[in-house]
Formats: C-alpha cells, structure tokens, sequence
C-alpha cells in the first residue's frame, strides 16, 4: 500500500529463488517460473499468491561449531562467524511501520555487515515481499547473490529455517560462492525480531 515494491516485484523474487533452487536437492519447489502466470494466480490474501508464500516443508538441520583450533583439524578450509547480532520489535503489528524492518537494520550493523561487501546473502522470507524489506534493510547492493539455495520460498522447514539460512550461506562460501556471506533468520509475526550472523571463508 505505501508503493515501495510492485506486485510484479514480488513475483520476480518467487521466480529467482525457484530458479536458484534447481542446483539445491534439498528444495521442494524448483523450476522455471513464469512472473506473469504467477500474477494470474488468485489471492490468498492480498497481496499474497500461493507462488508467493513459503511450503510448509518437514525436515531437520544440524550445525557443527567448534574452536579456532578444532575448526582447523576438521576441515581444510573451515568457515567463520565474524559477526552476530540479533534484535526485537515490540509483538504488536499496530506499533511499528511494517514497511521497514528496523530490527535486521539495527542486527545488520552491530554484525558489520556493512564494513565490507557481501557476495551471498541467505535471507529467510517465507513471504516473497519480506526478502525486499530485509534486502534493503541490510543495505545489499546488486552484486550480492540473495538465496542462491532457493530460500524458505523453495523449502520452508518451520522450526529451524534460520539454521538453514546459516548452513546455506556456509555452503555457498565452501563451495567458492564468494569469501564474505551472511544469514538472516526471523520470527514473531512480521519481522518482529531478527538476527544477522556474518560469516567469512
């Protein structure tokens, strides 16, 4: 309603996740979508379309942490966490501009996200206009690749999506996806509290 995004910029960002999540055999949505069959499905609630909205997805996610010393002795290449901050809103939807996400924009910066680039971003938005908000929140630029594994709108495994970002984004950087990523990872009811984990290969 405030006019910053499109419908049809929602539709874009359903599109690149399923697309991205093609090379992701843990995905359950993945393919090439169309934006303007997307725009033809029927409301869920407006603005929202079923091509919208994360599945609802079973499944479970483990990560290993370990001192600098154990990390080195595990692996060749280990990944670090060199930046972690998490922030709440007030619960209530009535008392905050839904607009704007001041809590990852306030995570992002105690994390140092923005000393410098981020060549991935794993950002958890169950609902296609969230990436938006939380996109411009931490202040990504064009060249951060955002979801490479397709996102929450690929996979949605409720209790541990946040997780899953974390591990995401380490297997982006282990893979040679870049040397500095992020993972976003949300809860309560519209972005009401948000955490920012910034990793580094």
């Amino acid at each position: 309603d405030k006019g910053n995004y499109s419908e049809r910029e929602f539709a874009e960002v359903a599109v690149r996740a399923r697309q991205h999540a093609k090379t992701n055999p843990n995905a359950r949505i993945k393919g090439d979508f169309r934006v303007d069959d997307i725009l033809k499905e029927p409301y869920l609630t407006s603005p929202l379309r079923k091509s919208l909205c994360a599945p609802v997805s079973d499944g479970c996610a483990a990560l290993l942490l370990a001192s600098e010393d154990a990390a080195r002795e595990l692996c060749d290449n280990p990944i670090w966490i060199t930046g972690i901050d998490h922030r709440i809103e007030p619960h209530s939807i009535g008392a905050r501009d839904l607009t704007v996400s001041a809590s990852t924009k306030l995570a992002a910066e105690a994390a140092g996200v923005g000393k410098e680039p981020i060549d991935v971003a794993e950002i958890y938005a169950p609902f296609a206009p969230q990436e938006l908000i939380v996109k411009e929140a931490l202040g990504l630029g064009e060249n951060t690749k955002i979801n490479p594994s397709g996102g929450a709108l690929a996979a949605h495994t409720l209790m541990v999506a946040g997780l899953v970002r974390i591990g995401e984004a380490a297997a982006a950087l282990a893979a040679g996806q870049g040397k500095r990523a992020l993972a976003h990872a949300t809860s309560g009811p519209c972005l009401q509290q948000n955490l920012v984990c910034v990793l580094e290969a």
